[in-house]
């Protein structure tokens, strides 16, 4: 899917310009990427999610 213009509506009205992130339809910011978790307690909790995933996706095999 190529990158097309985000056109997501600007706090000042206008539409955006920026290029939206690859196979999606808005740049990042405006939903194109997630900057993570940013407290030690959201690291934490990513990273008891991301071993539980894993752990399924293992025995899954």
């Amino acid at each position: 899917m190529p990158r097309v213009i985000c056109r997501a509506k600007t706090r000042s009205g206008t539409p955006c310009r920026a290029k939206s992130e690859p196979g999606r339809m808005r740049c990042r910011f405006h939903g194109g990427l997630s900057t993570g978790p940013k407290t030690p307690e959201g690291r934490r909790r990513i990273a008891i999610a991301q071993r539980d995933r894993w752990n399924r996706k293992r025995l899954q095999l």
